[in-house]
């Protein structure tokens, strides 16, 4: 008895549908990339505060800066997996991921952090949660936000890993835990190339093309001709709105993801028990993202996003008002019901309103403003830590942002007729 993949995108229900497979290596990848480059950094930074004695707001420049740096090359990745695909940027990606954690593993000076984190970030963007989400838009169609949460579990799941990685720095050491996190990374080029396939090039399979799809292959070359739809999407309002509420929502996420393990320490409590209130809040997003894709696809995205933004923004009162491990357990329920609905529906909402030709692009393009709030967040937040030694005021100040978001996408108007048709 033969088990048959399905690649027609009519089959998109059945488990055996492709896309479902690569929603599955998409959850891999980004689990792997939350781990090294996202949940891991505080732990990360932390270390090394305590190893060399570095300032908060420097040691959180670096990873700042190497978000700044690859959200400006965020345009060129859009443009480089609309042109070439997601499974030679995503291979690629991976390779430049590793050798991220090989400056890290042997930094002994703060420029060696600063090239790490830059290298780290730049691959971990080629390598995860774009070429996914891309893959996801150009693979599914009915089930798209719902195949994009099951694709992002991994974000949560890695949050289990959390007090592992934060034990293993501290038992043994920086140079160990970063050369083992460089090995699996590397293992995953090869993996990419095996299993990973864009849509617009499967030749060979049971797949109906469009008129473009058979036009023979163009030589190699770089030429930036911009599709029309993004010309015409940078007049629009919609872009705009949707840009900047991700970076008022995105910024909060950011700034935590380097600070919370430290904020958390500073009260009392150990690092491995920052841990725990990551696995807590990544475990609640897990339910709460496909809570988000299976609401967001059946009553419409705008709305459903707007009551788990407010989660966030409700969460990070707590956070701000803690002084006891029970405070901190109700912001971790809270944020992850947030944090986790917000993730898919933040994503698909553009495919609403976005073309599929270019929505690598315009994402890549959106993330230049999104990078005004996750560069400068965790940066300011340690600033406001060595001057005054709290973070209080920081912590308030992410809550306005955060509803400053949520007040924007009420802005946001209908999909346009030229899109739902």
């Amino acid at each position: 008895m033969s088990f048959k993949i399905y690649y027609d995108q009519n089959k998109e229900s059945s488990p055996r549908y492709y896309g479902w497979i690569l929603a599955l290596f998409g959850n891999l990848v980004i689990g792997l990339m939350t781990v090294s480059n996202f949940q891991g950094t505080g732990f990360f930074l932390k270390a090394f505060e305590i190893q060399k004695g570095w300032g908060r707001a420097v040691i959180s420049g670096a990873s700042s800066l190497a978000r700044a740096e690859s959200a400006l090359l965020g345009p060129i990745e859009g443009y480089l997996l609309d042109r070439f695909g997601v499974r030679r940027i995503m291979m690629i990606g991976n390779v430049v991921t590793f050798v991220g954690f090989l400056f890290i593993a042997f930094t002994e000076h703060l420029y060696q952090l600063y090239l790490g984190y830059f290298f780290i970030s730049f691959g971990s963007a080629m390598a995860g949660w774009l070429p996914t989400m891309t893959l996801m838009n150009s693979w599914f169609d009915k089930k798209k936000t719902f195949a994009m949460a099951f694709s992002i579990t991994g974000t949560h799941i890695a949050g289990w890993v959390a007090p592992f990685l934060a034990y293993s720095l501290l038992t043994y050491g920086i140079r160990n835990t970063a050369l083992v996190i460089a090995v699996i990374t590397l293992m995953f080029s090869p993996l990419s190339y095996l299993i990973v396939r864009d849509r617009k090039n499967l030749n060979g399979f049971n797949v109906t093309k469009s008129s473009e799809e058979k036009k023979p292959k163009r030589r190699f070359g770089f030429k930036l001709n911009l599709n029309p739809e993004i010309k015409y999407q940078l007049k629009r309002r919609p872009f705009w709105i949707i840009a900047f509420t991700h970076m008022c929502s995105t910024t909060s996420i950011v700034t935590l993801t380097v600070h919370l393990p430290a904020y958390i320490t500073d009260l009392g409590f150990t690092t491995i028990q920052s841990g725990y209130i990551i696995s807590i809040f990544s475990t609640v997003a897990i339910f709460s993202q496909y809570i988000a894709g299976y609401t967001g696809d059946k009553y419409g995205k705008k709305y459903v996003l707007l009551i788990f933004l407010l989660f966030q923004t409700i969460s990070l009162i707590f956070l701000a008002l803690s002084d006891s491990w029970s405070y901190l357990i109700i912001f971790a329920i809270v944020w992850g019901i947030g944090y986790g609905g917000r993730t898919p529906l933040m994503t698909a909402i553009r495919g609403d309103y976005f073309e599929r030709s270019a929505f690598a692009t315009l994402f890549g393009l959106s993330g230049m403003v999104m990078n005004a709030g996750t560069t400068s967040g965790p940066i300011i937040a340690g600033w406001i830590f060595d001057v005054y030694g709290s973070y209080t005021i920081a912590l308030w100040g992410l809550t306005v942002i955060a509803f400053c978001g949520c007040l924007l996408l009420l802005t946001l108007p209908p999909v346009p007729k030229r899109i739902k048709s």
